[in-house]
């Protein structure tokens, strides 16, 4: 088994690694490596774990739900979007994070999903409620790490760009909504397929369009392998189990791992 030097950094930094005991599982060291980061670092990925745990699992379900990290939205990435019949962003703006691009962040994220809010820290509150206007919601991850809705968010679907839509779907994804709506693809050469089919799904009123958007990347969830290995893993790695493209057997193979001891699967070659 290979040795991980980042890893080890990281329980060095954080003290876990001198209080591992020989019996923990990894499963175990992420727990623990969570709560550090939960103490000292808020970090990013803190607070999209707890999305992924409090939202997505906590008040979803991954048969009907799905949640997409780092989702591209014309020149903004969405930190955290959740589908579930419609379609809510989640932008993180922890303690570390800067505001300067936030206005443009919720306009762009306007144009793609119906409802938009901003999670940050109780000190940051003030800042940003300042920034947004008041059909953006409010969110804090409170010290005992819940979320505090401070301003539910309001329906943006009359805003939402069909354009925008259809730039942020991958062909096959288009492609199957655009069969699915006219009965076939446009009979066309491949080099023109993108072309066509973006002037087809931008012709259909957004009503209609988008719950076949929602619906289409909401399957990006849709496999009882990614559903049984998301329901695998410690909760300190949900977030991770979402955004990471391991095959299923890299999967099985992670889950093994985390049954290993902590210190044999990072300490030790």
């Amino acid at each position: 088994m290979g040795r991980s030097p980042t890893a080890c950094q990281i329980l060095k930094e954080t003290g876990v690694g001198n209080a591992l005991n020989p019996s923990v599982s990894l499963a175990e060291c992420f727990e623990s490596l969570l709560k550090a980061l939960f103490r000292n670092y808020r970090n990013e990925y803190v607070y999209k774990n707890a999305i992924a745990n409090k939202i997505l699992l906590g008040r979803h379900s991954l048969r009907t739900s799905f949640m997409l990290t780092e989702f591209r939205v014309g020149d903004c990435k969405a930190d955290v979007v959740v589908l579930n019949g419609s379609s809510h962003v989640y932008e993180i703006k922890s303690k570390f994070d800067g505001l300067t691009r936030l206005g443009a962040q919720v306009s762009a994220y306007r144009k793609a999903f119906e409802y938009t809010s901003v999670i940050t820290s109780a000190d940051q509150l003030k800042m940003i409620r300042n920034e947004v206007d008041e059909r953006v919601g409010l969110m804090i991850l409170t010290d005992r790490n819940q979320f505090s809705t401070v301003r539910e968010p309001r329906s943006c679907i009359a805003e939402i760009d069909p354009h925008v839509v259809f730039d942020s779907l991958r062909q096959s994804e288009f492609a199957r909504i655009i069969s699915e709506r006219y009965g076939d693809l446009p009979d066309v050469p491949n080099t023109q397929l993108y072309k066509a089919c973006r002037k087809l799904f931008c012709q259909v009123p957004i009503a209609e369009i988008y719950p076949a958007f929602v619906n289409i990347l909401r399957m990006r969830g849709d496999s009882m392998s990614l559903r049984s290995f998301i329901e695998s893993v410690p909760s300190s790695l949900k977030a991770m189990s979402l955004a990471c493209r391991l095959s299923w057997q890299e999967r099985g193979l992670f889950v093994d791992l985390l049954e290993t001891s902590a210190r044999e699967a990072l300490l030790y070659s």
